[in-house]
């Protein structure tokens, strides 16, 4: 790996971090401050950091095969995945602190905020990639 592919994968995952660090400052700032809720805060950001960084790890890795081409998104996927769903099952089973205190409301928001930053990463990313006109600049 080049230098300039690890500044550009360092680039993807700050993107999914500021979104949810976004996040997390707003639930901060709207909901009562409490040491519940803010534990709660903590816990459901601490989960979904956990499980952006693992899949970002898994992406990384190269594809050399139509296989491993197949596989790693779907592991990056479910090591995004995964963690939040322990979560909230945690939870509903013995979680009750930091379930009163909002924070499976908070995971899943969190989630879907660096599931949001991740896709229009990608979608920009896509779009930015294709082929560039050479010398004159026509189409």
């Amino acid at each position: 790996m080049n230098d300039s592919s690890r500044g550009s994968s360092w680039g993807k995952i700050a993107v999914v971090i500021a979104a949810l660090a976004l996040a997390v400052a707003v639930a901060w700032l709207i909901g009562p401050d409490t040491p519940d809720r803010r534990q709660a805060i903590g816990f459901a950001a601490a989960t979904c950091i956990f499980g952006s960084v693992a899949a970002w790890t898994v992406a990384l890795r190269p594809a050399g095969t139509a296989a491993g081409r197949a596989a790693l998104p779907l592991a990056a996927m479910m090591l995004r995945l995964a963690p939040a769903l322990v979560a909230l099952a945690w939870l509903q089973a013995g979680g009750s602190e930091l379930r009163a205190a909002g924070a499976g409301e908070l995971l899943v928001i969190f989630y879907l905020a660096a599931l949001a930053a991740d896709l229009t990463r990608i979608i920009i990313g896509e779009r930015n990639s294709g082929p560039r006109p050479r010398g004159g600049g026509g189409v």
